[in-house]
């Protein structure tokens, strides 16, 4: 928390711009009943109030700091994305998410957020507060939620009081109902899994016990006072309404992480629909590495972020002139706007205009891992079929994504009607297997064909016929003494589909089995903590993701 106004935009607009996370009206709808002030959850569904806006602000750039306000994929209450706070001891920085509404100086105002931590014994703060920012005063702090010694507390008549011991890797769901005359609020906290609350407490002096304390931002924040922090903890899901149906909103649990399986599918009906592009999750879709934001947030592109950031996907962006700023961040950020219009002309029918901007991007930012892979979905339309197998090898990058398997299946029907794009593809598939060279032996063409088949199958539903094909690759790799995980990987996540949790876990166990490369090992960690959760094994689960988590602190 922070007693100044703060720069507009820093990371999180930077971020939000660049994947096409603009907020979007929604009309009064967006919570039964009631005027909401400001709600996000940071996914390309966000949800504005119909009477005003949010804006969301960072934390500072000093260029000491080392923690990060960003979105992240990894936890999630919702949606795909949530915000990621990381606090580092003694940098004189803290992370820091502030976002504003207008002033409400009297009635009722109703706080909806969930957050999780990975570590409760770290120090994280979260605030309402008034137009004298996060001061002891009236008008200052009305609402202190915080941990403190490993215990959650609120701070009450100014006085922090214990509420329970949060578990790591846990969602919590907090409702406030504050009544800003009376100066008292209602706090609910539920965790997820449980329908019970495990906090339900009434009518509390709200933190400096001041009636009428006014209330016009809210701010998710680190350790701003000891910078002894080193907490990082995830926030999804915040509404500010003045309808008390904002606390009445769904806990969708588990959410930590859309499946493997519900992302194929839902990127497999966005293509059903008609030919689009496959969305962005993170700067490095565009060439861009996560700590470039800060940076790139300062230098002088405000305004192109902005209209990015106002923009809807597939809209076309903005235009950036060589004025606004260094290379290679101006070239960067052209070549997404480029990808941007590509996105509008293939939405429009017009693959050919949008090949075009996709190319044009490719060939400024080489390194932008998902312009080649919407490059391959235009040609796939154009029937233009080996050049886009070229497109999708140079994708790579994205094997271990549900748009890479999504797009691979597109392109492999794209050769013929969907049985057919079957028949094309067997014979060579069958003879990849049947052969003792090793795979992707013949080379890049070899193991396109083999995963679209792979892949069509899945698009299909013919979950038996593509497990059995893939433990036949990973067993014919095994032979030739290669890695055959990414096989057994791809069989287990057929199983999964076909909800043979037991087998899958068993594959995804045995690819684990002298897999070195940390993509893989990462994406067959969260499918297995995916399984233990649905198994109703929390601890398992809790266990499996605390792996996947301490590899972030390497």
């Amino acid at each position: 928390m922070s007693s100044r106004r703060r720069p507009i935009a820093a990371i999180l607009a930077a971020a939000l711009a660049l994947v096409a996370l603009a907020p979007r009206p929604t009309g009064a709808g967006a919570v039964a009943g009631g005027s909401v002030l400001a709600s996000y959850s940071f996914d390309d569904d966000v949800a504005t109030g119909p009477d005003t806006f949010a804006v969301w602000q960072g934390a500072r750039h000093n260029k000491g700091g080392r923690g990060h306000v960003r979105l992240s994929d990894a936890f999630h209450l919702s949606g795909h994305r949530a915000v990621e706070l990381k606090d580092v001891p003694g940098d004189s920085d803290f992370p820091e998410l502030q976002g504003y509404f207008p002033v409400q100086g009297a009635g009722r105002l109703y706080f909806h957020f969930a957050f999780l931590t990975t570590d409760p014994a770290q120090e994280l703060n979260v605030a309402l507060a008034g137009p004298r920012f996060f001061q002891m005063e009236k008008d200052g702090i009305a609402f202190w939620l915080g941990t403190r010694d490993g215990r959650l507390v609120h701070y009450s008549d100014s006085i922090p009081k214990r509420l329970f011991v949060p578990q790591a890797f846990t969602w919590y769901v907090v409702d406030v109902a504050y009544d800003i005359t009376a100066g008292r609020y209602d706090l609910a906290i539920r965790a997820e899994g449980q329908t019970a609350p495990l906090v339900s407490l009434r009518s509390q002096p709200n933190t400096t016990s001041r009636p009428g304390s006014a209330v016009d931002k809210f701010s998710f924040v680190g350790s701003p006072f000891s910078d002894r922090s080193s907490v990082v903890y995830y926030v999804d899901d915040v509404v500010i309404g003045s309808d008390e149906s904002v606390t009445r909103l769904p806990f969708t649990a588990p959410g930590r992480r859309k499946l493997f399986i519900d992302l194929f599918g839902e990127y497999q009906r966005r293509l059903r629909e008609r030919p689009r592009c496959l969305p962005a999750v993170g700067p490095e879709d565009f060439g861009f590495e996560a700590d470039d934001l800060e940076a790139l947030a300062g230098a002088g592109f405000s305004d192109a972020l902005q209209r990015l950031l106002e923009g809807p996907p597939g809209t076309p962006g903005p235009r950036v002139s060589s004025e606004q700023g260094p290379e290679p961040w101006r070239r960067a950020l052209a070549a997404a706007a480029g990808w941007s219009e590509g996105c509008a002309a293939l939405e429009r029918g017009d693959a050919q205009q949008a090949l075009v901007r996709f190319t044009a991007a490719a060939g400024e930012v080489p390194e932008g891992r998902l312009y080649p892979l919407s490059a391959a979905l235009a040609l796939a339309v154009l029937e233009r079929i080996d050049e886009a197998d070229e497109q999708l090898a140079l994708a790579s990058d994205l094997r271990h994504d549900a748009r890479y398997a999504v797009a691979s299946a597109y392109v492999g029907l794209a050769r013929k009607d969907l049985d057919r794009a079957l028949e094309w593809l067997r014979e060579p598939a069958v003879r990849a297997l049947d052969r003792d060279a090793p795979p992707g032996g013949s080379g890049p063409v070899e193991t396109l064909v083999t995963e679209q088949y792979y892949y069509v199958l899945l698009w299909k539903a013919d979950y038996d016929d593509a497990r059995d094909y893939a433990l036949r690759m990973a067993e014919r790799a095994g032979r030739a003494r290669l890695a055959s995980a990414p096989w057994t990987v791809r069989a287990g996540d057929a199983s999964f589909y076909r909800r043979d949790n037991a087998e899958a876990r068993e594959l995804y166990e045995s690819a684990l089995e002298g897999e070195k490369d940390w993509g893989a090992l990462r994406e067959i960690y969260l499918k297995l903590a995916d399984l233990a959760y649905l198994d109703g094994d929390t601890a398992n689960e809790r266990r499996l993701r605390e792996h996947y988590y301490g590899s972030l602190h390497e």
